[in-house]
């Protein structure tokens, strides 16, 4: 037999695997070389369940304050940045709260101003402590503790702190979303300077804020019309559904809606509110979103997955996505907690899933 016969009979009968095993480390190197990965060694396309990076963590105000107190003296609004805000890393990431959101402190001097920029990551401010106003595409919102501001991605943005206290705020956008989708996109108001003025103060508010709107009224947008959900109206509805609906032992949690559509707040982002009696325990849960958790009142401590952290009013935490956890109210006063989830983005493409400890 020729040598080239010889060469197409071997070729014929494949390559010779004749020793079982794994391919040498060559074979490896070469597929590095040629930008390709064998399925088989690439971690977690079998797992039967989420593979997590990211871990639970908590921030503590008291900590966290510390610190912001001397980015105070050290960073002026409108010199070295436009915003005066910490935001919290997850420990197990480089940035980002959690693998799809960012949230930490913002904080506005007596006088100071914030000038007017939008991107298009979309925001939400949690007021927690002080007074002063946010406007939103021309609209002035009052911001009192506990109201909830949303800043719909795109929308031109200001913060002004007109009062003799600081205005302090809980942050939380849809960063890393939007980053990992390369649809990032920043700009600053022409001049750098405050919008005007085009609506009265809470427009939205008390236009779309009395669970009834104008008959005809579409929604053009996808996220809500409304920019303020007040915290008084969110405390008398808990109060309601607790006596309603409310199970003496777990407590009540409600969810913020788009009052056109009955959908979450943000494409991206839900938000709630949840209130744990005192002494007592909400109902274990894991979910295949994540979620941010600040507690707006109250003292207590979270489980998660067989994990304590203890956390009081204005501490914010971080639960990665199916993660087992639940929270618990000291003794004394109940806990109110404000959430920020990513429900949103799992739900349209059928990746949501949920469970719950059975309540019978």
């Amino acid at each position: 037999m020729s040598t080239t016969a010889e060469s197409r009979a071997a070729a014929s009968t494949g390559p010779n695997f004749a020793v079982p095993g794994e391919p040498d480390a060559d074979f490896y190197g070469r597929l590095g070389e040629a930008h390709l990965a064998p399925l088989w060694r690439v971690p977690g396309t079998d797992a039967p369940e989420p593979v997590v990076t990211d871990v639970p963590h908590v921030w503590h105000r008291r900590d966290v304050m510390a610190l912001m107190d001397e980015a105070a003296t050290a960073v002026d609004l409108g010199g070295e940045s436009d915003r005066r805000a910490l935001n919290a890393v997850n420990p197990a990431r480089r940035k980002g709260t959690t693998h799809t959101m960012i949230a930490g402190y913002q904080l506005v001097l007596p006088g100071e101003t914030a000038p007017a920029h939008r991107h298009t990551p979309s925001a939400i401010r949690l007021m927690l402590s002080g007074s002063g106003h946010t406007m939103v595409e021309g609209e002035p919102m009052l911001m009192n503790p506990g109201d909830l501001i949303l800043t719909p991605g795109w929308t031109w943005h200001d913060h002004r702190n007109d009062g003799d206290e600081p205005m302090l705020w809980l942050d939380a956008l849809d960063v890393p979303f939007v980053q990992t989708m390369n649809a990032q996109f920043y700009e600053d108001f022409p001049g750098k300077q405050l919008q005007p003025l085009t609506q009265a103060e809470d427009a939205s508010t008390n236009r779309y804020g009395t669970g009834m709107v104008p008959y005809g009224t579409r929604s053009g947008t996808l996220h809500s019309p409304l920019t303020k959900y007040p915290y008084a109206a969110t405390k008398e509805a808990l109060a309601k559904l607790r006596v309603d609906e409310g199970s003496p032992e777990h407590g009540v949690e409600l969810e913020f809606t788009n009052p056109l559509t009955g959908g979450p707040v943000l494409p991206t982002m839900t938000c709630g509110m949840h209130l744990v009696p005192a002494g007592n325990a909400a109902i274990m849960r894991r979910h295949t979103s994540s979620v941010i958790f600040c507690a707006v009142e109250g003292a207590g401590h979270t489980v998660i997955d067989g994990e304590r952290f203890d956390w009081e009013q204005h501490d914010f935490l971080a639960i990665p996505s199916w993660s087992t956890y639940r929270h618990v109210a000291d003794d004394g006063t109940d806990a109110v907690l404000f959430s920020m989830n990513d429900r949103p983005l799992y739900e349209p493409f059928g990746l949501y899933r949920e469970e719950r400890e059975d309540q019978s």
